[in-house]
């Protein structure tokens, strides 16, 4: 009996042995993914008829198993959601397909321009040089209004991305700096992740600038002045982003509208300077002038 039992779970190893190694090299065989690109060498030899070792076998910027997902062929270089956007531009009604593109792109396009002019504004008020010719109530206004259309105007810039089927952002990646990871170069040549981080970061910027704004009478003079000097950062981020992301940033128009915002808001910021730093130290000088008796130069500000 004893040797009948040895002999059976002799036999019953042996069978356990066989089926595991069998079963691990057929898992092996089966998982396997040589090029990493989302597809099992069996499925892309037996199923797919790509190459196991090319992540990209058409060569057309798309890997194998993203095509596969997006629909298309991956044997085929002409067919791709990159080949796709080379096409002729029907637009926007043409192919509704990019409608979440175009309002994205619109969006972005028109919340710049918003931020340009709440910056405008702003450096109105605080210089103080054309109470004249913008009262300040009416320059505050306007620069408060300006400001809370141009948030409203970012959040449906980065939202219409959620339904674009060529790049279709996520929430996290939307929200959380440097999340965002593709592999693709924006139309200036920029990672598209670093370009976006910078968006994410000055949107954050531009809320703490709005609320504090709002609430300024329950925070004191010094600190509220403080945290707007961040305005001039979140405005070098959000033109750097516009210029880095932006899909029409080749095109002259565009080139042109970078140009003109930063040469305004560059000189308004030093007639910023002016008034509020070296005018008055040389009223000041005028004064002790006249205290002492001297006639001094008339300088009409």
């Amino acid at each position: 009996m004893n040797g009948k039992l040895k002999i059976f779970s002799v036999l019953f190893l042996a069978f356990f042995w066989l089926s595991f190694s069998f079963s691990a090299r057929f898992a092996q065989a089966v998982i396997k993914d040589s090029d990493v690109d989302g597809l099992s060498d069996d499925a892309e030899v037996n199923q797919y008829h790509t190459n196991p070792q090319i992540f990209d076998t058409d060569n057309d910027g798309r890997g194998d198993g993203d095509e596969i997902l997006d629909g298309t062929d991956p044997l085929n270089p002409e067919s791709s959601r990159i080949a796709t956007l080379n096409e002729p531009d029907p637009g926007i009604f043409g192919n509704p397909k990019k409608t979440a593109w175009y309002l994205g792109r619109a969006s972005g396009i028109l919340a710049f321009i918003l931020l340009t002019g709440s910056m405008i504004f702003g450096l109105v008020i605080s210089s103080r040089a054309f109470v004249k010719i913008v009262p300040g109530a009416i320059a505050y206004e306007a620069h408060r209004f300006i400001a809370w259309l141009a948030l409203a105007t970012i959040i449906l810039h980065f939202s219409s991305f959620f339904f674009d089927d060529f790049l279709r952002l996520k929430v996290v990646e939307a929200l959380v700096p440097f999340i965002l990871s593709r592999e693709l170069k924006t139309m200036t040549g920029f990672n598209i992740g670093n370009s976006a981080a910078l968006g994410i970061v000055a949107f954050y910027l531009i809320i703490v600038l709005i609320l504090t704004s709002e609430f300024r009478a329950k925070i004191s003079t010094k600190a509220w002045r403080r945290i707007h000097y961040v305005s001039f950062f979140a405005y070098l981020l959000f033109v750097l982003h516009g210029f880095m992301s932006g899909t029409d940033s080749n095109e002259w128009w565009m080139r042109a509208l970078y140009s003109a915002s930063v040469s305004i808001v560059g000189l308004l910021f030093l007639t910023r300077i002016i008034f509020r730093t070296l005018v008055p130290k040389w009223r000041a000088s005028q004064k002790q002038k006249t205290d002492a008796g001297i006639f001094p130069e008339r300088m009409d500000f």
